[in-house]
This record gives structure tokens, sequence and C-alpha cells, in this order.
């Protein structure tokens, strides 16, 4: 009993790791100065975090670009000097800034999957004030934010609301429009520089 006690404790410290709590407090004007607003076509893209060896997911994260372009990230522990975050809403995420948030998860044992769809700027800006809107959401709790968010939408109200972020990425995976990309690194460790 004991033995199985411990294998418990174990797996759900490796689940938390994936999903851990870290809100950010940035002020309204540093946010409001970094905005950032892509021209690309207005998109939702489901960030995975997978383990290389079950190929689980472990955290879930969301790439918004409507009016601005946003990471919600709930519950995770992402963060750069020049990006502020307001609760689980990192702000400023250009091209650059995107491919780095991808980098910075994806090392030895881990690789990211980037699932994106394109949807209405309408959309996007409702999915952004719908993340917003959640406020600071705690430990083990990105999978279900995420896709709590992600159901109030028509193209995903089948979608379960879970905290397995595994179970998001295959049902995102079964829309046709869905264009994916798997990001693969060898690095030990995240990468913590802050430029």
């Amino acid at each position: 009993m004991r033995a199985l006690s411990s294998a418990v404790l174990l797996g759900l410290s490796l689940f938390m790791a994936g999903c851990a709590s870290n809100s950010g407090t940035a002020p309204a004007e540093e946010i409001s100065a970094a905005q950032y607003s892509n021209p690309e076509p207005a998109s939702v893209s489901l960030i995975t975090m997978v383990n290389s060896n079950s190929n689980s997911g472990e955290h879930s994260a969301l790439l918004i670009n409507g009016s601005e372009q946003i990471i919600y990230d709930p519950a995770g522990s992402f963060r750069h000097s020049e990006l502020p975050r307001r609760d689980d809403i990192i702000y400023g995420i250009t091209p650059r800034f995107a491919s780095y948030y991808n980098s910075y998860h994806a090392r030895f044992g881990y690789y990211v999957k980037v699932q994106t769809l394109e949807i209405s700027r309408e959309q996007a800006d409702e999915m952004i004030a719908a993340s917003r809107a959640r406020g600071h959401v705690g430990k083990l709790f990105c999978a279900n934010a995420i896709s709590s968010v992600l159901n109030d939408f028509p193209q995903f109200a089948n979608f379960p609301v879970t905290f397995f972020p595994g179970a998001i990425m295959k049902r995102m995976a079964r829309i046709e429009a869905v264009d994916t990309l798997i990001i693969r690194e060898d690095d030990i460790g995240q990468n913590y520089r802050t430029n």
C-alpha cells in the first residue's frame, strides 16, 4: 500500500511540474505598451507540451491572434523580461516571442505540438476576453481552463472539459482544417535566459 501511495504522489508531483502555477501582476501601462497586432489571419493555436516517452500531454496553452496576439498560459511558469504577464495572459507576443515560448518548453524528453486553426477576428477577440476573465488559475488546472475556454465556441463545442492536456490535443487533431507543427530540441532543462 505504501508503494502505491508513493507512486501516486510521484505521478502527481510530475504532473504538477508540467502545470506549475505562477501568476503575473503587470501594470496596465506595461500591458498597453507591449501589445502586438499580428497581420496574419485570426487564429487560435493549442500548444501542448508532450512527454516524448509516453506521448502524453503535460501542459496546455493557447496562442490567440485577434486584434492583439497573446498567449493564454494558465498555471504556466514561462516568464520573459520583455513580456508583461497579468494573471495567466502573456502580452506582446510577436512571432519571435511565440517561437521563443515554444523553444523554452521543447527540450530533451519533451516536444511541443502546436495545432492552429483559423477563426474569425471576432471569435479570437472573444476568446482573449474569455481567457482574461478567468483570472489566475491554480496548479493542475491548465487543461481545465483551456478546454473550458474552447468549449464556449462552436468549432470546439464537442471538446471535453478535462484536466488532461493530451485529451484536448487528441480532440483538436480531429478537426480537418487544423495545421500541426512539432517542435523538438535536445537541450537538457528549460531555457531560462531572459533575452
